[in-house]
């Protein structure tokens, strides 16, 4: 069919939409039609087929330069200080990360591997910014595809890496155009997490939570996995203090019921509730994550295929704002 309607520059020439919001739009459409059965090549396809309509949306000339890059002939990569300076706001911004419990769990990792996440940050930024290409952005999405990265966890990086470039003298004008550099990256970046735990929503929402217990093994299944979650948890010392002491064994069985209860098992929880229970735990999202990640090694290592531990994953995720209901009240 032939579209016969008004241009899009036209449509959309008084609702102030930037880059941020078209990115935002073809997220959506994405999950969709992943909610709609449509399978991943397709889905691709179409976010290809829709990228080039951009510029008319936003009134921009198809072959014109960025001008979040260039402006007064300059590029981004200069108005940011250059090369050197650039390098400076990554080493910041991935201090911040370390610390912040929001996103530490993705950047805490052995120094080697930190100083290449370092090296590729920087790569793609100078590249981004209208300097060298050092980093081919076609990487993006496979590296990131099997990692558990949010919307949430992508606000936060940008956020750290706005306050790493004010605090480095960037000029506030770099920084938005920076913003919108950074965001167009959002669904590679995000896109494996959203497709995963969008289709095991659909999975436990079209066949319900029993098969979900049964495909993890049934009440023999969950039991082990319990158990071996335990062996996990208590040897890891980023959150073993929450798992010691006298009332242990009282705390796993408890633990035991709700899970059981939670995947679809037969248990019948009568416990405290899960805010009572973590109110004076001091736990936040790092310790959770780290638990979540020990819950998945736990399934796998019992014989869970990934599709079952990311249907799990989704239902347990669930939970992280009962669990860190008084943590998100003290930090606001």
């Amino acid at each position: 069919k032939a579209y016969k309607g008004k241009e899009l520059g036209e449509l959309h020439r008084n609702l102030g939409v930037n880059d941020y919001h078209f990115d935002a739009f073809l997220a959506d459409f994405g999950r969709a039609l992943l909610g709609s059965g449509h399978q991943d090549a397709l889905i691709d396809e179409v976010m290809v087929s829709l990228e080039p309509v951009r510029a008319d949306v936003l009134g921009r000339s198809r072959d014109a330069a960025d001008t979040s890059v260039m402006k007064d002939g300059k590029p981004l990569l200069e108005r940011y200080g250059g090369d050197m300076n650039l390098e400076t706001v990554v080493e910041s911004m991935y201090d911040k990360l370390v610390e912040d419990p929001r996103v530490r769990f993705h950047f805490e990792k052995a120094k080697a591997k930190q100083r290449q996440i370092r090296r590729k940050m920087y790569q793609y930024l100078s590249g981004a910014f209208g300097g060298p290409v050092q980093y081919d952005v076609k990487q993006m999405r496979p590296a990131h595809y099997n990692m558990n990265i949010t919307d949430y966890h992508f606000d936060v990086v940008s956020e750290l890496f706005q306050r790493a470039s004010k605090e480095n003298g960037c000029e506030a004008e770099a920084m938005m155009d920076a913003a919108i550099v950074v965001a167009k990256v959002r669904a590679d970046v995000t896109t494996g997490c959203v497709v995963r735990m969008e289709l095991a929503k659909k999975k436990n929402a079209q066949d319900g939570m029993d098969q979900l217990f049964q495909r993890l093994g049934g009440l023999d299944g969950v039991m082990a996995m319990i158990d071996r979650l335990y062996e996990c948890v208590e040897r890891d010392k980023r959150i073993n203090m929450f798992f010691e002491g006298a009332k242990l064994q009282s705390i796993k069985r408890q633990q035991t019921d709700y899970i059981i209860a939670t995947l679809g098992g037969p248990a019948d929880y009568r416990g405290r509730t899960l805010e009572d229970i973590h109110l004076v735990l001091q736990m936040n999202d790092y310790h959770l994550d780290c638990f979540m990640q020990n819950m998945g090694r736990a399934l796998r290592d019992v014989g869970a295929e990934q599709d079952a531990v990311d249907e799990a994953t989704v239902v347990l995720e669930q939970l992280r704002k009962q669990i860190l209901f008084h943590h998100y009240k003290n930090s606001r």
